[in-house]
């Protein structure tokens, strides 16, 4: 029957190297520690080699260290608070490690939304939005102003000998009739009466940008003074 009797704990040896050393000279292979102590041989063999990566739940470890210091002759109570330091300077060093940047394969990139990122897309955002503002600005400043006349039709035909022409330009647009400046509102909207002369009347209408782009419309009305007597003549009859 073997006899156990603690030995004392070498101060320069780490966890696994105590372990190992104190089985090595027991003359004990692994194999027999674990018919002996139970313990999985993988299990003996990382905490031996100080590889807590590859052993199970803590709980099971603590009672692993017990029981192995114990099969080996050696102070339970040392091995456990000896594993623990080196448990912790393990954690320790993973931590530090883990926010080490290292080399990494095109494949293997991750997205990740950081607050620096954010800012990166909130500025593309904002720029974005000025620049597309200002070329829409520039658009609208260089192209020929908009010219709306909603009261006639481009081509008629009148018995009065006058008509009034209404509608709406872009904004800041001037306004001309037949080559005479009108009154056209802040809002852009415009009304003039224009007197026709008997026959064909071409009436040019202008608007002009202040970068001094023009838009142009041509009304044609046909005033007859025929249509007027007709229309008098049926109603009498």
């Amino acid at each position: 029957m073997r006899s156990f009797v603690t030995k004392k704990i070498s101060s320069n040896r780490t966890f696994g190297g105590t372990l190992s050393s104190a089985r090595t000279k027991l003359d004990i292979s692994l194999a027999q520690a674990e018919s002996e102590t139970k313990i999985p041989a993988k299990y003996l063999q990382a905490l031996e080699n100080d590889d807590f990566s590859k052993l199970p739940s803590e709980a099971y470890n603590i009672g692993f260290v017990r029981c192995y210091a114990t099969y080996l002759h050696l102070d339970p109570g040392s091995l456990v608070s000896l594993y623990r330091d080196a448990r912790s300077q393990t954690w320790h060093g993973m931590n530090e490690s883990s926010v080490a940047f290292s080399p990494r394969r095109v494949g293997d990139w991750h997205f990740l939304i950081t607050p620096k990122l954010l800012t990166v897309i909130g500025t593309i955002i904002v720029f974005g939005g000025i620049a597309g503002y200002i070329i829409l600005e520039l658009q609208q400043f260089t192209s020929p102003p908009r010219l709306e006349i909603s009261s006639v039709p481009a081509e008629f035909t009148t018995d009065r000998d006058q008509v009034v022409l209404a509608g709406n330009v872009s904004e800041g647009a001037t306004m001309t009739i037949n080559g005479e400046p009108i009154f056209v509102s802040q809002e852009g909207g415009f009304s003039q009466e224009v007197q026709l002369s008997p026959g064909v009347n071409e009436i040019e209408v202008q608007a002009r940008s202040r970068a001094d782009r023009v838009s142009r419309q041509v009304v044609q009305v046909l005033f007859s003074g025929d249509l007027a007597s007709s229309s008098s003549s049926v109603k009498k009859k």
